[in-house]
């Protein structure tokens, strides 16, 4: 592949994607921001009414309230819960904290050894390549 081919690609597809960057952001500003904010009103009320009078059940199933055939469309609640406060749940996160930073520690050896191979001439392979555009100032 020569790289005036990869060019004329990449060149293709920044006008593409400079073309839905900004369908995106007249779509968000028309449509989405307004949607953001209903949804943010309707996901406070939801906790608000589940720690009052309304049992977020209800809102499962085909008997959903939030199932609205006229348009098609079903709001789904997901409540995120967590248990009130027990010796063996707190057990279990401190040893998830300990996990977690043998996993960073690990990481960072990690990192360090792929450096280290680095400079001393190791040969490395491609494994996989991504592609990210933003604008430029």
């Amino acid at each position: 592949m020569k790289l005036s081919e990869i060019t004329k690609r990449g060149r293709s597809a920044a006008l593409l994607w400079d073309e839905c960057d900004e369908a995106l952001a007249s779509v968000n500003e028309t449509f989405g921001e307004p949607f953001e904010s209903a949804r943010d009103t309707l996901n406070a009320s939801l906790f608000n009414a589940a720690s009052s009078e309304i049992d977020l059940e209800t809102f499962k199933g085909n008997n959903n309230p939030l199932r609205f055939e006229d348009l098609k469309i079903m709001v789904i609640v997901r409540p995120s819960v967590l248990p009130t406060p027990d010796k063996k749940l707190d057990v279990l996160n401190v040893r998830i904290e300990k996990a977690e930073e043998t996993l960073k520690l690990l990481k960072a050896e990690r990192k360090s050894l792929i450096e280290k191979l680095k400079i001393k001439g190791h040969e490395f392979v491609t494994e996989k390549v991504i592609t990210a555009f933003r604008r430029i100032k």
